[in-house]
C-alpha cells in the first residue's frame, strides 16, 4: 500500500500545529519599557548593517549585468561564450534585488522605482505584451535613457531582461533585441545607482534622515515609527511571498512563471533569507530579535521566532523542483503548501505578538486588499 497519504497528513499536521503554536497568545512578562533610544539604536544597526550593505550589492551586481550584456552586444560579442556571463550576471542581479525587495521605504517609493526594477507577479502576461508594443513603436528614438525610463514600467526592468535572455523559441533572439536588452541593463543600473547614493551619500543621505527623526523631519517625526517600517518590511515581505508568488501557484497550477525554470523558488529562497536576516542579524550586524532579547516582555518570542525562520528555511529548500512543476507534483505539492502555512504563520506572529513586543502597531498595507 502507497504511504504517500500518510505522509502528507503528518506533513499537513504538522503545519498546522506550527500555525496553532505561534498564534498561542503569551502573558507579556515585565520588561523595561522601550525608549526611543533603544529604537533608535536598533535602527541605526540596520541601516548600516542590513539596508546599505544590500543596496551597494544591488548596484554592485546591476553595473556587472550592464557590463555583461555591453559585452554580448559589442560587434564581435554576440556568441554563446558572451551570452552565459550576460545570463549569469542576471541571476546574480535578480538574487540582489530579492535580497532588498523587502525595504518598501525610503528612495525606491520615488519615481516608482520599484515597479521599474521588478515588476512582477503583477505583470504576467503583461510583459511580453509590453516588449511587443514598444518593439512596433514608431518612435525613433525610445530607448534613449531620457525616453526609456518613461516606458511601460513591464519592459524597464528584471523580467523584462528575462524575456530576451530566455527566449521561448518563437521569439526574436537576443542579438536582434540588444538595443532593448542594453537598455534595460543600463536603466537598471541607474536605478541600483541612485538607490545606493541617495540611502548613503551626502548631507541629505536618506539614512541620515531616518536617524534623525523629529518634528522637521518630513518623513519620521519618531524613532519608533523608523523601526515600525522596518517591522513592516518584515511582516509584508512574508506576505508577498506567501500570497502573492505561493498562493497563485497553488491555486493555478498553469499560471506563468519567469524564465529560467527554477527561478521563481530561488527568488523565494533569497528573500526568506533576507527577511531572516532582517530579524536575527547576521556576521555582527543586529536585527530585531536584539530588541526583543534586550527587554523581555515575551520571553518565549525569541527562541519561537528562530524555530519558525529555521523550519521554514528548511521547508523551501527541501522543494528539490522548480516551483512549476512541484505544484503538480503530489509529495512535492504538500511540500509548497506546507510552506505556504509555515510562512503564513510567520507573518501572523509578527504582525501580533512582535509587535506588541516591540511596542508597534501595523496596521494595513497595500497588499491586504479591501
Amino acid at each position: 500500500m502507497s504511504r504517500k497519504p500518510h505522509i502528507s497528513v503528518r506533513m499537513r499536521r504538522c503545519a498546522v500545529l506550527l500555525f496553532c503554536l505561534l498564534l498561542t497568545p503569551v502573558a507579556a512578562q515585565a520588561g523595561d519599557v522601550l525608549l526611543p533610544a533603544d529604537y533608535a539604536d536598533i535602527n541605526k544597526a540596520l541601516i548600516t548593517g542590513h539596508v546599505i550593505p544590500r543596496y551597494a550589492a544591488l548596484a554592485e551586481k546591476a553595473e556587472r549585468f550592464n557590463a555583461a550584456v555591453r559585452g554580448y552586444c559589442a560587434p564581435d560579442g554576440s556568441s554563446a561564450d558572451a551570452l552565459e556571463p550576460a545570463r549569469t550576471a542576471y541571476q546574480d542581479l535578480t538574487d540582489a534585488w530579492a535580497g532588498v525587495a523587502h525595504i518598501r521605504f525610503g528612495p525606491v517609493e520615488l519615481l516608482m522605482r520599484g515597479s521599474r526594477f521588478y515588476f512582477w507577479p503583477q505583470g504576467r502576461g503583461r510583459v511580453a505584451a509590453a516588449i511587443a508594443s514598444l518593439e512596433a513603436s514608431a518612435d525613433p528614438q525610445p530607448l534613449t535613457p531620457d525616453r526609456f525610463r518613461f516606458a511601460s514600467v513591464a519592459v524597464q526592468g528584471l523580467p523584462a531582461a528575462a524575456f530576451l535572455l530566455y527566449p521561448n523559441g518563437t521569439e526574436k533572439t537576443l542579438t536582434e533585441r540588444c538595443a532593448l536588452v542594453s537598455a534595460i541593463a543600463d536603466n537598471l543600473a541607474t536605478i541600483a545607482t541612485a538607490l545606493l547614493s541617495e540611502w548613503r551619500d551626502g548631507a541629505n543621505a536618506f539614512a541620515t534622515v531616518a536617524m534623525t527623526p523629529g518634528p522637521d523631519n518630513v518623513y519620521f517625526e519618531s524613532h519608533a515609527e523608523v523601526t515600525l517600517n522596518f517591522l513592516k518590511a518584515l511582516h509584508t515581505g512574508l506576505q508577498s511571498v506567501a500570497d502573492i508568488e505561493l498562493k497563485p501557484a497553488l491555486n493555478d497550477p498553469q499560471i506563468a512563471f519567469l524564465p529560467p525554470e527554477g527561478r521563481e523558488l530561488r527568488t523565494m529562497q533569497r528573500v526568506l533569507d533576507a527577511l531572516s536576516e532582517l530579524y536575527l542579524g547576521k556576521q555582527g550586524a543586529r536585527g530585531l530579535a536584539s530588541l526583543v532579547e534586550r527587554h523581555g516582555i515575551d520571553p518565549a518570542l525569541d527562541p519561537l521566532m528562530r524555530k519558525a525562520f529555521a523550519m521554514t528555511s528548511d521547508t523551501a529548500h527541501a522543494i528539490a523542483m522548480p516551483l512549476p512543476r512541484a505544484v503538480r507534483d503530489e509529495a512535492a505539492r504538500e511540500k509548497v503548501k506546507k510552506l505556504h502555512t509555515q510562512i503564513t504563520a510567520l507573518r501572523q506572529i509578527v504582525g501580533r505578538r512582535l509587535a506588541r513586543a516591540l511596542d508597534l502597531q501595523i496596521g494595513f498595507n497595500a497588499l491586504d486588499g479591501d
